[in-house]
């Protein structure tokens, strides 16, 4: 019985080993600190991202006029088929402004002519954040960071006029604008998970490769008690 019971700790490692590998994975894609500089100011050409499963992170700066000279930051996610973007997290946010803006349409470039931006309509979704962001008409200021930002883009009664969403953001290329537009410069963080799409009716893939290897081990413990009786 002793030796059963360490092989089932054993067993039970093996399988905690597997949970962990199978742990989302962490990157930073972009950081304007970095190699790849400011990202684009051009809603026609955005910075082009494709994200991979797990947390993706993008890091900038924008500054409003005047003194500023860049308040827009553009940047096209690509999410992969047979993945999904179930976050957009303001995971920080330093400025001495107590809100910037954020918003995205379908597309690897944002629609419509000169000053497009600013007409709620030209939107699938967007909200204001910081730590005093303002958002739906008559809404006390709160703080986004640390907060899901999709599900409040995707709120009319939040973000009114849009052409709508609903979350999670399947497979394809969306728009996202970040913005000040006032005078103080604004640092930012934004992550974006993205996890597969589990083909319809198969319940493994619920189960993921951690599950499945807690189910492999169910099978071999049932297996060596089987023998040990």
């Amino acid at each position: 019985m002793h030796s059963a019971s360490v092989t089932k700790k054993s067993l039970f490692s093996v399988a905690v080993c597997a949970l962990l590998a199978a742990a989302p994975a962490k990157a930073i894609i972009y950081d304007e600190a970095g190699p790849g500089g400011d990202l684009s100011n051009d809603k026609a050409a955005p910075t082009p991202l494709t994200l991979t499963p797990g947390l993706n992170s993008v890091i900038g700066t924008v500054n409003g006029f005047p003194p500023g000279t860049d308040p827009q930051d553009w940047v096209s996610f690509t999410i992969p088929t047979g993945f999904v973007m179930t976050s957009y997290v303001n995971s920080k946010y330093d400025s001495t402004d107590a809100q910037g803006f954020t918003g995205f349409q379908f597309g690897s470039s944002f629609p419509g002519g000169i000053g497009s931006e600013f007409l709620e309509g030209s939107y699938a979704g967007y909200a204001h954040f910081g730590t005093g962001a303002t958002n739906g008409v008559g809404s006390p200021p709160s703080t986004t960071v640390g907060v899901n930002l999709l599900p409040l883009m995707a709120d009319p009664s939040f973000a009114p006029g849009t052409t709508g969403f609903t979350p999670p953001l399947g497979a394809g290329t969306y728009t996202f604008l970040i913005q000040q537009g006032d005078p103080e410069t604004t640092s930012y963080q934004f992550d974006m998970n993205v996890r597969s799409v589990p083909e319809p009716g198969s319940s493994l893939c619920l189960l993921g490769v951690g599950g499945l290897a807690i189910l492999a081990l169910q099978r071999r413990l049932g297996y060596l008690d089987r023998r040990i009786r």
